[in-house]
């Protein structure tokens, strides 16, 4: 369910040519998403579409200007040179209030549905993310710390090309240098992926307790941390941090063409929410 509703949010800024065109698909693009993973009867359809459409109220309404305030003061940020591995931290904080508050809008709302769920409805669920992890372990088990590494790199390029355009190559050495320094934590993040599954597939089975199955959803949803070793989460600390420092430095790096396009990118994204949260 996380996946499902982080995916929509995402979804925002993927589907169509803009943030606001995709913004009104959102509602289909999160249903048709949820087919991947479980078949709704008539009831809970109707049940959903309800609680969905009370979440695009609530969330272009509530969460949107959130998001925008956040974006602006970034822009500020960066514009007067004042972007620091502080604010980077501050941001990242911000990031996962806005997760936590979309969780405790949704969470009443999607209980009764998955309590609610035939025991084949929760074979369809975790069939799907046994495929899933199936599929990553595939992807990343057995590669080489080099090849690793150029997948990161790889990965890294393409989303900042989005922002920055063509990288320049003192931009592409920064990140490689951020990817052979950053923690290695593959088979702790597969290792906690799996044990992940593992309790949601219980909370799944014991869904008919739905005081337990809240407890249970809002640990796994909103602390994730806490089911993580010591060792895992330090080295996610340091890489985020390290992250932070790497957006720092591309920003030094940049050209005038590169800030410009950033810019007008960053603004674009900023009126477009403000109008999403104006169109009631």
């Amino acid at each position: 369910m996380k996946k499902l509703i982080l995916w929509g949010l995402l979804s925002i800024s993927l589907i169509g040519c803009s943030t606001k065109v995709g913004y009104y698909f959102l509602d289909w693009a999160i249903e048709w998403k949820l087919e991947e993973y479980v078949a709704l009867d008539d009831q809970q359809d109707k049940q959903f579409e309800l609680a969905l459409d009370a979440f695009l109220v609530w969330h272009r309404t509530q969460e949107m200007p959130r998001y925008k305030d956040q974006l602006a003061l970034l822009a500020a940020e960066i514009n007067h040179q004042r972007f620091s591995t502080q604010s980077w931290s501050d941001h990242v904080v911000s990031a996962k209030a806005h997760w936590l508050r979309v969780f405790d809008f949704v969470e009443p709302s999607l209980i009764p549905i998955i309590s609610s769920f035939s025991d084949d409805q929760v074979k369809q669920v975790i069939a799907e993310l046994r495929v899933e992890e199936k599929e990553l372990n595939e992807k990343y088990l057995g590669k080489s710390q080099p090849q690793l590494i150029e997948m990161a790199d790889e990965r890294i390029d393409k989303r900042v090309e989005k922002w920055l355009g063509k990288l320049l190559p003192s931009q592409k050495k920064a990140i490689h240098a951020y990817n052979v320094k950053r923690g290695d934590t593959l088979d702790m993040w597969l290792e906690y992926r799996h044990d992940w599954i593992r309790l949601f597939s219980q909370a799944l089975k014991n869904r008919q307790n739905q005081k337990a199955l809240s407890h249970s959803l809002k640990l796994l949803m909103t602390q994730p941390d806490t089911l993580k070793s010591k060792a895992y989460q330090t080295k996610l600390d340091d890489n985020t941090a390290r992250f932070g420092e790497l957006l720092i430095k591309l920003n030094r790096l940049a050209n005038q063409k590169q800030k410009q396009r950033f810019e007008n990118k960053l603004n674009t994204l900023i009126r477009e929410l403000t109008e999403i949260s104006e169109d009631i």
